[in-house]
């Protein structure tokens, strides 16, 4: 009897293991078939460049070099080619009020779909003593009303509170999180940076970058942009950013990537189902795999 019952057991268990790894082999066979031109069609910010790449070398759409079929334009020019047809899909953070209204004058309505967490992140030189600010002090100095590194426990020397251009994806964060719609003061026009590197290395040099104070959004800063240690995350709130904290939502600054897609767009389009990859277990064990913070534990 327990002989009997022994081998009955096993013989299940090795059913379950048959049954699993063929529905796991049927999983890994049935992915989308994309069609040839469906990566000319997607683009995005430049923090959002691994996303593709990772996703194109999974599905291997047309045998093309990695470099040569991914091409994002960064994020004020994705939504443009987005409302123009040229995109019909777009991964970036969130749109900021202009965006909106522009795909509003046009008539067109568009989906925004939360696919990996992110957060803005606030950034000084590595010499610079001070370790954390709140965001009342962070507002405090894009507001103009803190101007010296002093007054919230650092060196005596005039903060330079650096920003991004209007159209960029950061600065569209920056005001959303940090200023919550408040606008920051005016600045010259050498504190505004074009993009995301350049703001970074500003603050890298070991003489005037020292008094400036930047920001970007963590997987690039942290991930993607080689600074050497030059830079630091500065905590808010007594809270640093890494993925941890950014997946637990303890990090108070935490937002996402999105894919966007236009809401006309049939709902059994290749580009939906693309998305619905990129939502379930796998897509997001791929975006982990990358280096980004998934929007669950997988």
């Amino acid at each position: 009897m327990k002989v009997t019952k022994m081998i009955r057991i096993l013989f299940v268990a090795f059913a379950a293991l048959l049954t699993f790894c063929c529905v796991s082999c049927a999983n890994k066979q049935a992915k989308l078939d994309l069609p040839q031109d469906f990566w000319a069609y997607v683009d995005g910010s430049t923090a959002t460049i691994p996303i593709s790449e990772t996703l194109y070398a999974y599905f291997a759409a047309d045998g093309n070099e990695v470099n040569t079929a991914i091409k994002h334009n960064q994020t004020s020019q994705a939504y443009q080619n987005l409302l123009e047809g040229k995109a019909k899909l777009i991964l970036v953070t969130e749109p900021s009020p202009d965006v909106l209204a522009m795909f509003a004058e046009a008539g067109i309505e568009i989906e925004i779909i939360p696919i990996v967490k992110e957060a803005f992140v606030l950034f000084v030189n590595h010499r610079n003593p001070v370790q954390s600010l709140t965001v009342v002090q962070l507002r405090g100095i894009y507001k103009g009303e803190i101007r010296n590194w002093r007054e919230v426990g650092g060196d005596d020397l005039s903060i330079l509170p650096y920003q991004r251009n209007e159209a960029s994806g950061s600065q569209t964060l920056f005001i959303s999180l940090l200023m919550k719609d408040e606008p920051p003061a005016p600045v010259p026009t050498e504190y505004i940076f074009t993009d995301m590197s350049s703001i970074i290395d500003a603050i890298s040099y070991e003489d005037w970058g020292l008094g400036g104070l930047g920001f970007s959004v963590y997987f690039y800063a942290n991930a993607m942009y080689e600074h050497g240690g030059r830079i630091r995350f500065l905590q808010v709130d007594e809270i640093a950013p890494d993925n941890l904290t950014i997946a637990r939502g303890d990090y108070p600054l935490t937002s996402y990537y999105y894919a966007i897609i236009r809401k006309d767009m049939p709902k059994g389009d290749v580009t939906r189902q693309f998305i619905d990859f990129m939502l379930a277990d796998e897509g997001q064990m791929l975006m982990q795999e990358a280096g980004y913070v998934p929007l669950r534990v997988i």
